[in-house]
């Protein structure tokens, strides 16, 4: 299979970014083919890249947390794993309030959708759980998955503050302490 053309690449990048926009604005419930108009491009290219809505929303999920999974792969450089292990929790918590709201409603669009986005979050804690696990440092039966629930429901917290309160609260009970036993 050969590699897509620039204009197909091009196409759907602003797709993406379209619907991104249009869903923070209005939603998951927002048409389809108002998202082909706000990118430029026809209804028949959007169903080329993307045959199904919900294959757009994980795009779309894929593109809010490029952000994130980037600082993630950065925090792993510490070579701490408690320190490393914060700054990937924290960091994955660390969008916009918009972002947040436009990442949470996309994710509870349906079930396609909300496995996707715990697949995502998953996918960027757990390298650090794992490292922070083998320090013997991750209270013992937590898994990625549970990780990726944790930073969830942090998500959920209204406004800055009260994301930081529950981030707080959740590492201060994730992370053993430095004598005690974990698997």
């Amino acid at each position: 299979m050969r590699a897509p053309r620039r204009d197909q690449l091009r196409n759907r990048q602003r797709l993406i970014t379209a619907a991104r926009e249009a869903f923070t604005e209005h939603g998951p419930e927002v048409a389809l083919d108002e998202i082909a108009r706000r990118a430029g491009v026809g209804t028949t290219t959007l169903y080329r890249h993307f045959p199904e809505k919900e294959g757009l929303i994980e795009a779309v999920l894929d593109d809010l947390a490029a952000a994130v999974r980037d600082n993630a792969e950065r925090a792993m450089q510490n070579s701490d794993p408690v320190g490393a292990f914060r700054a990937v929790f924290s960091q994955s918590c660390d969008m916009s309030e918009q972002e947040v709201a436009t990442f949470a409603q996309l994710a509870g669009a349906g079930n396609r959708a909300d496995k996707h986005a715990q697949r995502l979050i998953t996918s960027v804690v757990g390298p650090a759980t794992d490292r922070l696990r083998s320090a013997g440092r991750l209270r013992a039966g937590i898994t990625a998955d549970d990780i990726a629930t944790f930073v969830r429901m942090t998500l959920s917290g209204d406004g800055d503050e009260a994301r930081g309160k529950a981030i707080q609260v959740m590492l201060d009970g994730l992370v053993s302490p430095q004598d005690a036993t974990a698997t």
